[in-house]
């Protein structure tokens, strides 16, 4: 769950938080659920998180929008709400995201594993220490911090406990297995750009030269029906086009134009003499190949009913993909065109179950990364419906004291100073 992508928010957050009032008594908790007060610090610094939400998705709605003036954006609409609702619901939807969380932990017996609260304590050590001034004049104390980057690491082991291979839900490997293979497209393909050696399209005839150029590599490939021969000559498909490319460029540095002083544009051509120096002796060359080096492991692409197809990314762009998830078959090459790069590829898929092996592919990371993608949702279901049955009590004071269009972000631009 890549510990809910929050530490990296953390460090964005203690750059730009700056000067606000230390924490009274009467305001030293924002919330309290299922019992348990939820710490003022924790909740400004979710409060600044939530700011920093609403900008951006305001930002996506109207880029022109000036999002860098706070009273602007205090007059902006957020899904029918007024921009100050909206930042303070999603950061109290933030403090009881980590109370769920950290409730589901203790309900399981869960515990950290020694290297994973070792890696917590080292990374919270460095984080506070680079930190701790900006965000004690801001009335948010270390434990806070803590607090929320402990609650990140939990979040993965809440999860990896229901969903992990073996765990409570009852996920197998043979199910991940099952499903990396059917969405995961092992390939391998040479580009050839249709341009010349100073990156203009081919024409004509130059055009049709190279056409036969790549119809004679398909050709080659085409005459073997074993993935490792196919894979050796793609190689050197590769290596050729390389140096193809190499040599045209070269040659079209070699030759440029200039005009002279009638003002006449000339051809001046030059030549470059080198000069190679033998001793003697023997030398040893030791050359290692690194097993499917210019393969490309390439995820199909997901989507929902929120996704928008400028969103997308496509690899290598969207013509080749669709041939490659739609069309091709297994050790069965073919030229693909992609008309608006204006490149041919040569493109042919594999078995993906070839390399589903423990020492190639299938590592224990994959397979975790592989049940996030599998899960992730279903968690995230779970997650809000742990959410809605916790017992939430507001302070109304503490939300009123710690307005977020009183954050002061004047340490922006010097953030990485």
């Amino acid at each position: 769950m890549a510990n809910f992508k929050r530490i990296a928010a953390m460090a964005a957050a203690a750059a730009m938080l700056s000067s606000m009032a230390a924490c009274g008594s009467n305001t030293a908790y924002a919330l309290t659920i299922d019992g348990e007060q939820i710490k003022a610090g924790i909740y400004i610094y979710y409060s600044y998180l939530a700011y920093n939400d609403a900008v951006q998705t305001i930002a996506s709605q109207d880029s022109e929008i000036d999002t860098s003036d706070k009273e602007v954006v205090k007059k902006q609409k957020i899904d029918g709400k007024d921009a100050y609702d909206w930042i303070q619901d999603k950061a109290l939807s933030y403090c009881k995201e980590q109370a769920a969380i950290n409730k589901e932990f203790k309900a399981a017996n869960l515990t950290l594993p020694e290297e994973t609260q070792t890696e917590l304590d080292t990374t919270m050590e460095s984080f506070w220490e680079q930190n701790k001034e900006n965000f004690m004049k801001n009335g948010i104390s270390e434990s806070s911090i803590y607090d929320i980057m402990e609650y990140t690491y939990n979040a993965n082991e809440v999860f990896y406990y229901y969903y992990g291979i073996g765990g409570a839900d009852g996920v197998t490997e043979k199910e991940v297995h099952k499903y990396y293979v059917e969405n995961t497209a092992r390939t391998q393909y040479v580009a050839f750009n249709a341009v010349d050696g100073v990156g203009e399209a081919l024409e004509g005839s130059a055009k049709t030269k190279f056409e036969k150029m790549v119809d004679g590599y398909l050709a080659a490939v085409k005459k073997l029906d074993d993935s490792d021969k196919i894979e050796e000559e793609m190689n050197s498909i590769q290596e050729e086009y390389n140096a193809y490319v190499t040599s045209v460029s070269e040659e079209a540095a070699a030759t440029a134009t200039v005009t002279n002083e009638a003002g006449e544009t000339v051809t001046v051509t030059t030549t470059t003499t080198a000069e190679t120096t033998t001793s003697e002796g023997e030398t040893t060359t030791t050359t290692t190949t690194i097993p499917y080096a210019n393969e490309a492991l390439i995820p199909k692409v997901t989507t929902d009913e929120d996704t928008k197809e400028e969103d997308l990314t496509y690899t290598p762009n969207k013509t080749v993909y669709d041939y490659i998830f739609n069309k091709a078959k297994i050790n069965e090459p073919d030229v693909v065109y992609d008309e608006e790069s204006n490149t041919y590829y040569l493109v042919v898929r594999y078995d993906m179950e070839d390399r589903m092996t423990a020492d190639d592919v299938w590592t224990e990371q994959l397979q975790r990364g592989v049940v996030s993608a599998m899960y992730s949702k279903d968690f995230r279901d779970r997650l809000d419906k742990w959410i809605e049955a916790l017992d939430v009590k507001a302070n109304n004071a503490a939300l009123k004291r710690y307005n977020p269009f009183e954050l002061n972000f004047e340490n922006e631009q010097n953030a990485g100073a």
